[in-house]
C-alpha cells in the first residue's frame, strides 16, 4: 500500500455535525460530478445525511491539511434496509457512503476508511458490516475484497444491479 496518506498521521478524521450539512452536500456533488460512471453511485439525500448525523451513527470527513478529501457515512438501526438486502440478521452497520476525492485516489485511503468502519462497528457491538457496490465498480470492489468483504448476493436496487458485500465482525 502506498503510504503517502495515512489516517492518524496526515489525514484527520472529523465527525460532521448538522451545521456542516451544506458542505457535506457540496462535497458529495463534487465527487459525483467528477465520476466517469455516475450510475455507480446513488447520492444520499439531505434527510439521509441528517438521520446519520443526528443518530448513533456517524458521518465523517477525512481531511488532509484542512482539505476535505473523503467522506464516510455509517448507519445503524435500519431494519427495513437490511431486510431489503436479505442479510442473515439485522445487527449490521451499513456503509452508506464511502468517497475519496479524485486526486487522492490510488493511495489506499478507501481501504483505510474501511478499516476505520470495521473498528467503529466492533466498538458498537455490531455483528458485521454491509455495503452495496455497482458490479462494474472494480476499484471499490477490489478495495472491499482486500478488506475481506464477501459477496452475499446481487440484487436489483438503487436503480440497477448492486453487489451486496458483507464482512463479519470477529
Amino acid at each position: 500500500m502506498n503510504t503517502k496518506y495515512v489516517i492518524g498521521k496526515n489525514i484527520d478524521i472529523h465527525i460532521i455535525n448538522n451545521k456542516e450539512l451544506d458542505i457535506l452536500i457540496k462535497f458529495q456533488k463534487e465527487i459525483i460530478d467528477n465520476m466517469p460512471n455516475k450510475e455507480w453511485f446513488v447520492p444520499l439525500t439531505e434527510e439521509e445525511f441528517l438521520s446519520s448525523i443526528e443518530g448513533r451513527d456517524n458521518t465523517y470527513f477525512f481531511k488532509c491539511n484542512d482539505e476535505i478529501i473523503g467522506l464516510l457515512v455509517l448507519t445503524c438501526d435500519i431494519p427495513a434496509v437490511l431486510e431489503e438486502y436479505q442479510l442473515p440478521n439485522k445487527n449490521y452497520m451499513l456503509i452508506d457512503s464511502v468517497m475519496v476525492k479524485d486526486e487522492y485516489r490510488g493511495y489506499g485511503i478507501q481501504r483505510q476508511m474501511l478499516k476505520f468502519a470495521y473498528e467503529r462497528a466492533l466498538k458498537l457491538g455490531m455483528d458485521g458490516l454491509v455495503a452495496t457496490i455497482h458490479p462494474d465498480n472494480k476499484y471499490s470492489l477490489d478495495n472491499f475484497i482486500k478488506q475481506n468483504y464477501e459477496l452475499l448476493h446481487v440484487l436489483t436496487i438503487h436503480g440497477g444491479k448492486r453487489n451486496i458485500m458483507i464482512k463479519s465482525i470477529k
